[in-house]
């Protein structure tokens, strides 16, 4: 996609979020994924948990070292605080790659009172028993919703997922799954950092202008670095993976630069020596 393409494109993009509380847990929600009838989601604040620093304090991660009592009591405040049962959630196990597993009321529980799911960034469903959940601490988020055929589609993307076009696998496996034609799809990417802050070192800048196009999603830095963009990325294959511009919103909230409400691996981990996690879901209602 070429710079010109892409600002022809972001002009229908939605962009920005809305930040909603409940029962003292924050959420960032795309608007226009909200209005939808039928589905609910949201991106967790990282407020209103129980876990000391340099977890504080709604750390949602069981894969990330620390009390798991704490985590488990997290969790059912995040319930709570979204309306959900704690035995409907799966979460992905991710490993930063681009794998997308289609999962049902079988899997309720995985990954939390029952095994975890093989390696995967990425779940979709159409059985609205089930949550679907992703962990975060700078890595974006996908949320895809078909009202037609009535799915939805998660997934976790740092940079390698992002140029993995997890978005993209995420779009064709609930076209393959369930028919799901992605015009009728509604998406948005999530909190992540942001293009101002994430400086990665040329060669992986490289990657992404071939896989996008020169520029379209970096901009050149210190030397021997560039400003990636993530969020651009995402929404570019999610365009070319048949995704309508105007039926897409980029959130555009930055992990790293929100420390109050944000939990970030790149502002946190150097100064604290670790940090955690905030929590992505979305669920058929």
């Amino acid at each position: 996609m070429t710079k010109n393409e892409y600002a022809q494109a972001a002009a229908l993009i939605k962009h920005g979020c809305i930040y909603q509380e409940n029962n003292g847990i924050g959420f960032f929600r795309s608007e226009q994924l909200s209005a939808q009838g039928g589905v609910e989601h949201g991106f967790t604040a990282r407020t209103g948990g129980v876990s000391p620093a340099p977890y504080d304090s709604l750390h949602l991660n069981f894969q990330k070292p620390h009390d798991m009592a704490l985590v488990r009591e997290n969790f059912r405040r995040f319930c709570l605080g979204a309306g959900i049962e704690y035995k409907s959630m799966v979460v992905v196990s991710y490993e930063h790659g681009v794998n997308v597993i289609k999962v049902d009321k079988n899997d309720a529980s995985r990954g939390f009172d029952e095994p975890p799911l093989p390696p995967c960034d990425g779940i979709i469903t159409n059985d609205p028993a089930l949550t679907l959940i992703t962990n975060h601490a700078d890595c974006g988020a996908f949320f895809v919703y078909d009202p037609v055929k009535r799915a939805v589609g998660i997934a976790h993307s740092g940079w390698k997922g992002t140029l993995g076009r997890i978005g993209k696998n995420v779009v064709e496996l609930m076209r393959d799954s369930y028919g799901s034609q992605p015009e009728d799809m509604i998406a948005s990417t999530g909190p992540c950092i942001c293009q101002s802050c994430y400086e990665v070192d040329t060669p992986l800048a490289a990657k992404f202008d071939i896989e996008f196009g020169e520029g379209v999603c970096t901009t050149p830095g210190r030397e021997g670095h560039a400003w990636l963009d993530l969020e651009a990325a995402q929404a570019i294959q999610l365009i070319e993976a048949g995704v309508l511009p105007k039926n897409i919103t980029m959130m555009q909230k930055c992990t790293f630069e929100d420390e109050k409400r944000l939990f970030s691996h790149r502002r946190d981990t150097p100064k604290k020596g670790a940090t955690g996690d905030m929590a992505g879901y979305i669920r058929l209602v």
